[in-house]
């Protein structure tokens, strides 16, 4: 996998915590649907989060105001924590839908289960600085995705250096706002190229906002070369992720913007495109006669030839080389339009 090719880039859907509906079977088959939308919208990968309140929060944690679901933060993340012998179970449904498996873990603990099952690790932004996470994760010598919401580059340094000294050689860093959601002024995307020309690493952007082509097209346009972004079957179901996430038909759209987007990068140095030659052939400017010329005239700008486009005449030197031109005799005779190509 290359995190860092703007001519593809790593698309993430986000299920988060959207695949909980109600029964276990209930959930296996709303976490299947999630699989199914993800892979037909075309994302590279389908994340969901892994996690146990008892390994998360203190006890009695109370609520959160950044959130827009009013439940205590611990009761959310016991209704929502994922049963470990689901995951196996979804990664095989993924194989036949034909897309990468993903996990946020967010203890050792989950990490663990997590592991045998994935090909690339997540840290989400408020684990930046969960040491035993980090020191186990980069034991896995697995890339390693990791957000940087509500971070700063103390922080951002600190877990580079500890995913570095544990073995870890592939960080991908996110740009984040931690935020649910999250608005058009806080997205700070104008700080990609600036982390990615501090660290060299690749840069990508997890988008909290709730539109599904402003953010990601301007973060891949200032360097993002992975995108992670939350979706769900519906909006209104209950749950702390769905009322900011992007429905399938949204995520389909985001992805065709983006897929359309790499399309225009192109091969990245100057050149005349094939594409081109016929429109530069007929309108770039060129050595032109004004008048018929007969050979042996001499050749004066503005008296017998000009610099004008060519149309469908004949074309004559670029104008470039006007001085190589001007002042001196024509070697052909020349009609009136044609182009002048050579002289003594």
């Amino acid at each position: 996998m290359n995190f860092n090719d703007p001519t593809h880039i790593f698309i993430i859907a986000e299920a988060g915590s959207n695949w909980k509906c109600g029964s276990y079977e209930e959930d296996l088959t709303q976490s299947k649907n999630l699989i199914k939308y993800a892979a037909k919208a075309g994302a590279d990968a389908v994340k969901f989060q892994i996690y146990r309140p008892e390994t998360t929060y203190v006890s009695n944690p109370g609520g959160s105001k950044s959130l827009s679901y009013s439940e205590n933060i611990d009761t959310i993340f016991e209704k929502h924590a994922m049963p470990y012998d689901m995951i196996p179970k979804l990664v095989e449904f993924c194989k036949e839908e034909n897309i990468l498996f993903m996990a946020s873990s967010f203890s050792v603990e989950d990490a663990k289960a997590i592991n045998p099952f994935t090909k690339i690790h997540k840290v989400a932004s408020f684990e930046i600085n969960h040491i035993k996470l980090l020191e186990f994760l980069a034991t896995t010598k697995k890339p390693i995705l990791v957000s940087t919401g509500s971070s700063n580059y103390d922080e951002i340094d600190f877990c580079i250096n500890i995913l570095k000294e544990n073995g870890c050689d592939e960080i991908i860093l996110l740009q984040c706002t931690s935020k649910y959601p999250c608005s058009m002024e806080s997205l700070n995307l104008s700080v990609i190229p600036k982390m990615k020309s501090k660290y060299n690493l690749p840069i990508g952007f997890s988008d909290h906002s709730t539109d599904p082509i402003i953010a990601p097209l301007v973060s891949i346009g200032l360097g993002a070369t992975v995108i992670e972004k939350h979706f769900t079957i519906d909006k209104n179901l209950p749950g702390p992720d769905h009322s900011f996430a992007l429905t399938p038909d949204e995520l389909k759209q985001m992805i065709d913007s983006i897929r359309n987007a790499e399309s225009a990068y192109g091969p990245g140095k100057k050149e005349i495109l094939q594409e081109e030659l016929e429109t530069r052939k007929f309108a770039k400017r060129s050595l032109q006669a004004i008048t018929d010329i007969s050979k042996g005239d001499i050749l004066e700008l503005g008296l017998n030839f000009d610099i004008l486009r060519p149309g469908d005449r004949i074309r004559g030197l670029d104008a470039r080389f006007l001085f190589n031109i001007n002042g001196k005799k024509s070697k052909l005779d020349i009609a009136k339009g044609d182009g002048i190509n050579e002289s003594e």
